[in-house]
């Protein structure tokens, strides 16, 4: 089915119109034969929607619910009359001592606007008219983006290996030349140029919506804290990780360079110490970080920025709006740059190939034993963590969550396992809505355990294949980088890639070493998501049971 427009309104004052459009919806999605998954998930934000829109308006009008498939892109219109509203960030003004007075009404409404800020650009809202429209992306493009890049993996080794062992070498050569690395440098030179403005305003735009997690008081500060912390674990475990295995000799990528590199030497004349690092953060030109891809500099920027437009009083819902659009139209480059992900690893997988030698293989095999010993560290970290902060039995945790765990590993996409990951908490973990409709839509968002892992692994990998010397005082800034990086990474495609971009840059690598990695780097991206959303569950479980609401009997309960 090509095309489909029905559309079906609901009487606001019906006996249950939210309950009554959810099923529409679901029933419909059916019908054009949507993955189950993406249904929850529309059908998630339909009822959340719809609870903030009925509140706004008078209860006397009409909803009306329009559902288009139109070339294979399916989309679910909701129309509701009343006064403008924001869905991701309600307009509370309160100060600490205000936070345990608020209503239980205003708690819901916070965690509502959270939950659907983690939709990201699948979700759109505007006023038009006296009536509100919420338009809902139904789609699988995380899933398509996956299959498309594996897809060009394969047929990126079989052409390599045809042109390395049976086409001529001069036929090899110009095919290389005139076709293979134009490719990859366009691509590479297109991702760059969306680097420093990605990093800059999401990550400003994030910051700047942090005040309107004090209305959720006590639990918002230890779910936020939490993640704070499995991520500064994570990092820590990686450095450790990559340190001790050192996958990969010393300079072994500089032979498959075709393009002149400059490394830091260890002996070079750079001051690397700690004290200059952090001096150096501050920057003394607000442009020169963003020429020079000053990493630590741009982040510095981007945390003060979104810091002072929370604080700008009556121009701040302007200078947010002005910051979100900015981040909008960079995340929506991003995305169409990394519509051409597939091509480029299919070149870069080519020339790899074509270049490849025992010493190359053997590294690559080394880092993606090294990041998948990591991620197996880093999931037995939650369960240690469930243990010492809550005394239940860990055991229990992960008999509880393979749907959860497997969802998120198949999707590749912690946005699109949320449905699962929160039915696995309210019917797995005894958690209450109240606790995991705030802390699992904010993790999809802001905690990037695996994310971080890779990113370290990765990064370091790269300056060793480089021959760039990483001293401790890096280290320590590389952490603090990453965990940065964590809170405002942006959720969309090819973002992975953007802050792997970050990391080089610190760290003085040669930004082509990303084509090094561009082809492992989708198997590496599943495992990165199944430890970010076993992340999120084991936070949700410990701020669940820190405040006294956990369902023991369920949690304890034996899985069906």
């Amino acid at each position: 089915m090509k095309y489909l427009n029905k559309k079906k309104t609901f009487s606001m004052d019906g006996k249950n119109p939210i309950g009554e459009c959810s099923e529409y919806v679901e029933a419909t999605l059916k019908e054009l034969d949507i993955n189950k998954r993406l249904i929850m998930r529309s059908c998630l934000a339909t009822e959340e929607l719809l609870t903030d829109l009925l509140e706004l308006g008078d209860n006397t009008g009409e909803i009306t619910i329009a559902i288009r498939k139109l070339l294979g892109k399916t989309s679910v219109l909701i129309i509701v009359p009343g006064q403008e509203f924001d869905p991701y960030w309600n307009d509370l003004e309160v100060g600490p001592e205000e936070m345990d007075e608020l209503s239980d009404v205003e708690k819901e409404r916070s965690i509502r606007g959270i939950l659907l800020s983690s939709f990201g650009n699948s979700l759109r809202v505007e006023h038009k008219r006296g009536r509100n429209r919420a338009l809902i992306l139904v789609s699988n493009e995380e899933q398509s983006m996956l299959k498309q890049t594996i897809f060009g993996l394969f047929l990126g080794v079989a052409c390599g290996l045809l042109l390395k062992f049976i086409v001529p070498q001069a036929g090899t050569e110009a095919i290389r030349t005139y076709l293979l690395s134009p490719i990859k440098t366009m691509f590479m030179s297109a991702l760059n140029i969306v680097i420093a403005p990605v990093v800059f305003f999401s990550i400003a735009s994030c910051i700047s919506q942090f005040k309107d997690l004090s209305v959720l008081g006590k639990i918002g500060a230890k779910v936020v804290s939490l993640y704070c912390i499995t991520t500064a674990i994570a990092v820590s475990i990686a450095i450790v990780t990559s340190k001790i295995f050192s996958p990969g000799e010393v300079g072994f990528a500089l032979s498959l360079s075709m393009d002149p590199v400059t490394t830091v030497a260890s002996g070079a004349d750079v001051d690397t110490s700690l004290l200059s690092t952090i001096i150096s953060i501050v920057p003394n030109n607000i442009v020169l970080p963003f020429s020079q891809s000053n990493t630590l500099q741009i982040i510095f920027l981007a945390l003060v920025i979104g810091i002072a437009i929370s604080l700008t009083g009556e121009h701040s819902a302007l200078l947010t709006k002005i910051f979100e659009a900015c981040n909008a139209l960079f995340l929506t480059l991003t995305t169409m740059i990394a519509k051409f992900i597939p091509l480029a690893v299919f070149c870069s997988v080519s020339m790899l190939i074509i270049n490849m030698n025992g010493t190359t293989i053997l590294a690559l095999l080394g880092v993606i034993g090294t990041i998948l010993f990591t991620f197996a560290i880093m999931i037995s970290v939650y369960g240690l963590l469930i243990l010492i902060f809550t005394r239940l039995n860990p055991v229990k945790f992960y008999q509880n969550n393979p749907e959860g765990m497997l969802t998120s590993f198949t999707l590749s996409s912690s946005s699109a396992a949320m449905p699962i990951n929160l039915k696995v908490c309210r019917e797995k973990m005894g958690i209450s809505p109240k606790v995991c409709n705030f802390s699992i839509p904010l993790g999809a968002t802001i905690n990037m355990d695996g994310a971080s892992i890779g990113l370290t692994v990765f990064g370091l990998f790269l300056a060793r294949g480089y021959a760039v010397d990483v001293p401790s005082s890096m280290l320590i800034s590389l952490a603090i980088t990453i965990i940065l990086l964590s809170l405002g990474a942006p959720g969309v495609p090819g973002s992975g890639l953007v802050c792997l971009g970050v990391v080089l840059s610190h760290l003085g690598v040669p930004f082509e070493a990303i084509g090094l990695i561009i082809g492992i780097y989708p198997f590496v991206d599943m495992f990165s998501t199944m430890n970010n959303t076993t992340g999120d569950v084991a936070v949700s479980v410990i701020v669940e049971k820190m405040e006294n609401l956990l369902d023991v009997d369920v949690y304890n309960r034996s899985p069906k």
